[in-house]
């Protein structure tokens, strides 16, 4: 017997941030900046009475509005470069992000995964299965449930 087809809705989310990786054996150990793209995944057991797997508007709304706060156009940290952190807080007034790694696209894209979505949707039928962080437009990181 042949098993239901999955079907996804997929919204595409911009943000512009520096960071850097703490270690790196290149340049990628500078502070820098990127054009960050998110592709967010949802997938559902059904689809709402209107058709839907979720309201796009919804995952701009929660999803881009956390980025939105948290990311766009901030500096992204590993929580053990507090010294280079402190320093752009002092000198420009801005809060920096530290997340609990290096700010690589693989874990940018394992903490929307893990951390941000599951708290943010989870009045949701639609469950974030796949987040995509296009770190440049030819290179990205792949996450998914």
């Amino acid at each position: 017997m042949p098993s239901n087809p999955t079907i996804s809705a997929t919204r595409l989310l911009h943000f512009d941030a520096a960071h850097r990786v703490m270690e790196h054996e290149s340049k990628c150990k500078n502070l820098h900046g990127h054009r960050y793209v998110v592709e967010a995944t949802f997938d559902a057991s059904k689809l709402d009475k209107l058709g839907r797997v979720i309201d796009f508007g919804v995952i701009t709304t929660l999803l881009g509005g956390w980025i939105d706060a948290h990311w766009d156009h901030n500096t992204i940290l590993f929580d053990a470069d507090k010294a280079l952190g402190h320093v752009i807080e002092e000198q420009t007034g801005q809060s920096v992000f530290y997340l609990p790694y290096n700010p690589t696209a693989e874990n940018i894209a394992h903490y929307l995964m893990t951390q941000v979505c599951p708290d943010i949707f989870k009045d949701y039928e639609a469950v974030c299965r796949n987040i995509i962080v296009h770190e440049t437009p030819n290179c990205y990181a792949t996450i998914s449930r």
